[in-house]
Order: structure tokens, then C-alpha cells, then sequence
């Protein structure tokens, strides 16, 4: 059997700590990247919050001047029901968010169920059906298998 030389076991033992310590900082790097993406997700739904009230504030439908491209068929709705259908906007963005943070294991398992069990309440909102089908366009598709598992009242 061969000895090994206490100066080769030193050099062996100092490059495992070298690697193990390249692998922790990777996975640190890993986390911290997640964390930035889930900020800028943050940031992101947080414009869309203050677009979304400043139509409120304006009495501007969100639906019928961003995504039907029509400002005149805001005049179609009263003030209750633009306010209405635009938190109902917001309440998605932030269930986008909400997918997205859980995804990225960022949000415990217990807090994403409460989650699912009131964006399940909106998904039944049924006069808002139309609303949620149009950005269903729009969500990743893990979200939209979530959503489409929902129980469905509105059927």
C-alpha cells in the first residue's frame, strides 16, 4: 500500500475546500439572482398597480382602453363598475406575482394554498369571467393549468 505524503493530503483537503466553497458561492449566486427576479416582478406588478389607479382615478376602464384598444367603451360602464373591473385587474397582477415569488420557492407552501383558495373566489366571480379569460392569454402556462383546475361555479 502506498503512503501518502502529508504535504499531497494537505494540497487534496485544501482543493476540496477550494471546490465546496466555489459550489456554495454558485448557489448563492443562484439565490440571489431569484431574489432580483422576483423584485423586478415586484416592480413590475407595482407599475401596473399605479396605472391601474390612475385609470380609477380618471374613470377609465383598463379592460376597454388597454387590451380592447376602445377609450369610448369605458363611457359604457358606471364609475362602480370601472372601479370594480379594474381592482379585479389588480387582484390578478398580483396573483401573476403571487404564482410567479411561489415558483421560485419564495413564498411557503402554507401562505400560496390561502393564495389559491381566494384566487379561486375571483375565478368564481362570474360576471368577471370575461376579464379573467382575456389575461389567461397572457399568464404562464403553469399558472393557467392552475387556474383551469380551479372549481368552476360559473359553468
Amino acid at each position: 500500500m502506498k503512503n501518502i505524503a502529508i504535504e499531497d493530503l494537505i494540497q487534496l483537503l485544501g482543493m476540496v475546500g477550494i471546490i465546496g466553497s466555489l459550489i456554495f458561492v454558485g448557489l448563492e449566486m443562484r439565490q440571489s439572482q431569484m431574489i432580483a427576479q422576483a423584485g423586478q416582478q415586484q416592480d413590475r406588478t407595482a407599475i401596473f398597480f399605479g396605472l391601474i389607479g390612475s385609470n380609477n382615478e380618471a374613470g377609465v376602464d383598463w379592460q376597454s382602453t388597454v387590451y380592447e384598444a376602445d377609450v369610448g367603451k369605458s363611457e359604457s360602464y358606471t364609475s362602480t363598475e370601472i372601479v370594480r373591473r379594474n381592482n379585479f385587474h389588480a387582484h390578478l397582477f398580483t396573483y401573476e406575482n403571487d404564482y410567479f415569488q411561489y415558483m421560485q420557492g419564495l413564498m411557503p407552501q402554507q401562505v400560496w394554498d390561502a393564495k389559491l383558495i381566494a384566487l379561486e373566489f375571483f375565478y368564481n366571480q362570474c360576471d368577471m369571467r370575461v376579464i379573467m379569460d382575456y389575461r389567461m392569454n397572457w399568464f404562464p402556462t403553469g399558472f393557467v393549468e392552475i387556474i383551469n383546475n380551479l372549481n368552476d361555479e360559473c359553468v
